[in-house]
């Protein structure tokens, strides 16, 4: 990987569920790491859900190899968050390439 082409800086997050005094459970995220990575946007596409319409974009993110990324935890890039849909090891498992929705109400 070309260190050149890492020029966009990404939050990874993973969630995790608190209780309140009344027993109501509610998901928060936390920036476990931040990293330099290339985001590239794929496609977009407007779906129309229960008279809502959606616009769903798909992107490809590629970083230098991290530990421990599932599929569980989403990315926050340039104040937008991304949910990670796969995650690929390549180059010999020294990078990572996450294929990743954006979802952006209508």
């Amino acid at each position: 990987m070309q260190p050149g082409t890492l020029r966009e800086r990404i939050e990874l997050q993973q969630s995790s569920e608190t209780r309140s005094a009344l027993g109501e459970v509610a998901q928060t995220w936390a920036t476990y790491a931040s990293r330099w990575a290339s985001v590239k946007t794929l496609r977009s596409s407007e779906v129309l859900t229960a008279n809502q319409t959606g616009l769903t974009i798909t992107h490809r993110v590629r970083l230098r190899h991290l530990a421990d990324i599932k599929s569980s935890h989403r990315l926050k890039w340039r104040n937008r968050v991304l949910h990670i849909v796969s995650v690929l090891e390549l180059e010999n498992l020294t990078v990572h390439e996450l294929l990743c929705e954006e979802v952006a109400g209508g």
